[in-house]
């Protein structure tokens, strides 16, 4: 094998290996929000999940999904209005954007003390804020479901931390609702673990070995279609010799 097959091997090899498992190369990641830390129970055994992309990367894109019976909390608050999210990063600052109304913590964050649910569910660094608003709805339907943002820093990577026996990533206050979303249960604040299920999860929780993202998949390409190309040029200078 001549020294420009070998290196396309070897490309296509690293770029393989990189998106199985791990590398420095991003990935996805999923989360659920699973535990209740709610002041007698927001009544459900599970709220919703939280998907994160880019992970490994300089910019994270979190989308946070509640399910149809749960809300994100409405309860009044400050001028600037009350804490919905918690979460921490191996960052002193980072850049949040992308919220859009109620939701209001874009722009340059500095890393600081925030404890979640009286500190029952951990201190942590970064918050994303709701706006005050004017209670919780009714029913379920009148609140809102999703949060999508994006957080940009150096090596914005999530950190967690241990409550009981469960690892927590992100915190959410919630409302929670009857199944069929027309009675309110409880408010409180929820718990999300790391998946690590591949069936449950869509890809492997933690290392997005399953599921390489478009850089990745880039790589490869490049790599195999260098080592085709080289294959190719080898088989005519044969048949020309």
């Amino acid at each position: 094998m001549n020294t420009k097959l070998a290196s396309a091997f070897a490309s296509a090899a690293m770029a393989l290996a990189m998106s199985v498992g791990g590398g420095s190369i991003a990935h996805a990641s999923t989360y659920l929000l699973n535990v209740d830390g709610c002041s007698g129970g927001c009544g459900s055994t599970s709220y919703g999940t939280i998907n994160v992309t880019g992970e490994g990367s300089s910019t994270l894109s979190v989308d946070i999904e509640l399910n149809s019976n749960v809300i994100f909390q409405e309860a009044g608050g400050g001028p600037g209005g009350h804490p919905d999210v918690w979460f921490s990063l191996n960052e002193t600052s980072t850049t949040i954007a992308g919220l859009s109304n109620p939701f209001v913590t874009n722009g340059l964050q500095g890393e600081s003390s925030n404890p979640a649910n009286g500190g029952s569910l951990g201190t942590w660094d970064y918050t994303i804020d709701y706006k005050p608003g004017n209670g919780n709805p009714a029913d379920a339907t009148g609140g809102v479901h999703s949060l999508l943002f994006t957080l940009t820093g150096t090596d914005p990577a999530f950190q967690f931390n241990t409550v009981g026996l469960n690892n927590l990533f992100f915190i959410v206050d919630v409302a929670g609702y009857t199944a069929d979303g027309k009675t309110l249960l409880n408010t409180g604040r929820v718990g999300a673990t790391l998946c690590t299920d591949e069936k449950l999860c869509g890809h492997e929780g933690g290392g997005g070995g399953g599921v390489p993202e478009p850089a990745t998949w880039a790589m490869m390409l490049m790599g195999f279609g260098g080592l085709g190309a080289m294959l190719r040029r080898n088989r005519r200078q044969a048949a020309f010799a």
